[in-house]
């Protein structure tokens, strides 16, 4: 892989210098990959890392009201997967797989030993696939991430999807999706989506070894919700209900989300069974 390069993304309190931005938040880097440039962010701080993985039609900037709220000390890795942010639009097919790849020759290029991944949505499920591929994830916070997609379409009752979100940011969610897709060739990102729809975690959570945080917006929970949410019992895996909050979580309940993450997930010894509560 080529060495990372950097420039920047938009934020308030960018300084330019050269071909690299340092904002106040946020200076992305680019790492060459076979298919294009990917793009991530590294805070630099201590070990061990947090990695957080989007959903679709996101990137890294749906981060930042959750990443904001960590600790000052807490290293933390965002990148934006094929196509999606400031990465290179592939040209070639790939798959939730690849997806997967991408992320453990990330990890191997910062050179991780071990790591937390977590996941929002589709990057919920690349987070499982990286999990069940490598010994060097410790543990997986998942917020919504799908055992399978078909969970995500039953589990719950109609309308939570953006949660109580006020509808300009529904608008500015729904336009960067729709722009992301049309970044696409349509047959690459139906042969992607078809991977998506294939894709079953449910062997790999059965028999889970790490410490796992299976986070969901309580609104439209029923009584057959957890069900249909397809999660095997296994004491690794605990899970959390957030209430009042729909699918975006890193956008309705930032403070939450942080909060979760920050119980440092690798050290939790999970009960035997599952929160009925919320946090």
């Amino acid at each position: 892989m080529g060495q990372p390069r950097g420039y920047g993304i938009w934020h308030p309190k960018v300084v330019f210098l050269g071909a690299i931005s340092y904002s106040t938040h946020a200076t992305m880097v680019t790492m060459t990959m076979p298919w294009g440039e990917m793009a991530y962010h590294d805070s630099g701080s201590r070990m061990p890392p947090l990695l957080f993985l989007h959903g679709t039609g996101c990137d890294t900037s749906d981060w930042m009201p959750v990443t904001e709220r960590l600790p000052c000390n807490q290293r933390f890795i965002t990148l934006d997967f094929r196509g999606h942010g400031q990465s290179s639009v592939p040209t070639q097919s790939f798959t939730l797989g690849s997806l997967a790849e991408d992320v453990g020759h990330l990890a191997n290029h910062l050179g991780f030993h071990e790591l937390v991944i977590v996941g929002h949505s589709l990057g919920g499920m690349v987070a499982m696939e990286v999990a069940r591929r490598s010994s060097s994830v410790a543990g997986l916070v998942l917020l919504e991430g799908w055992t399978s997609l078909s969970s995500a379409g039953s589990a719950f009752d109609a309308g939570r999807f953006y949660g109580s979100l006020p509808q300009a940011r529904v608008a500015q969610i729904q336009r960067k999706a729709e722009a992301t897709r049309n970044r696409f060739r349509a047959e690459i990102w139906h042969g992607f989506w078809e991977s998506v729809k294939n894709f079953d975690a449910y062997a790999y959570l059965q028999h889970a070894r790490v410490p796992i945080l299976e986070v969901f917006g309580g609104m439209g929970r029923n009584d057959l919700t957890e069900e249909k949410l397809r999660i095997p019992s296994n004491p690794n895996i605990q899970w959390v209900w957030v209430p009042n909050a729909g699918h975006y979580l890193p956008h309705e309940c930032p403070v939450e989300v942080a909060e979760v993450v920050g119980t440092l997930p690798w050290h939790f010894k999970p009960p035997k069974s599952p929160l009925s509560g919320g946090l």
